[in-house]
């Protein structure tokens, strides 16, 4: 439990200034843009999911990695979704490796579920979405309660690191 709380108290945060984002994007949309979804309060929920969920996995891999791997790590992660989430290009046009990836990609939910907040037709793709990024959401978390656990325990080695001339 106590890897859990150090877990949130560095996730909250964090978490205020992702929600703010997501208020100003959609406000840029709606109002700069002229977008009009069809479900505007289900979209800003939805776009809050995405970055809770996306939020959790940028911890986790720092947390497991460390703040400089995980960063890296990160930016891996975020190009491979691009290409491979559709969301860019229709995913029958990309190449082969992204084709693969698409159905594992947490971004492609991310993608469905935002397309059918702003255009209707929800239908058990959106639902499916929700679950998968809901998931995602609590196994991230999950991991870096553990991985944060885990790091507190110190080794004799850490402790007492052999000298070296």
């Amino acid at each position: 439990l106590g890897g859990l709380r150090s877990v949130l108290s560095s996730y909250w945060p964090a978490f205020l200034i992702a929600a703010a984002q997501v208020a100003v994007m959609f406000a840029v949309a709606h109002f700069g843009v002229g977008l009009d979804p069809d479900h505007p309060v289900g979209l800003l929920a939805f776009m809050l999911l995405i970055s809770a969920a996306f939020l959790a996995v940028l911890q986790m891999f720092n947390v497991l990695l460390g703040v400089a791997v995980g960063r890296v790590a990160s930016l891996a992660f975020l190009m491979v979704q691009i290409v491979a989430s559709g969301g860019i290009y229709p995913v029958p046009t990309t190449a082969k490796p992204a084709q693969i990836l698409h159905p594992w990609d947490p971004m492609s939910y991310a993608v469905t579920g935002m397309r059918q907040m702003i255009s209707g037709g929800i239908d058990g793709r959106f639902w499916t979405a929700v679950a998968v990024l809901g998931g995602i959401f609590v196994v991230s978390l999950a991991i870096s309660a553990w991985g944060a656990r885990r790091n507190r325990q110190y080794s004799m080695v850490q402790l007492f690191p052999p000298i070296q001339v």
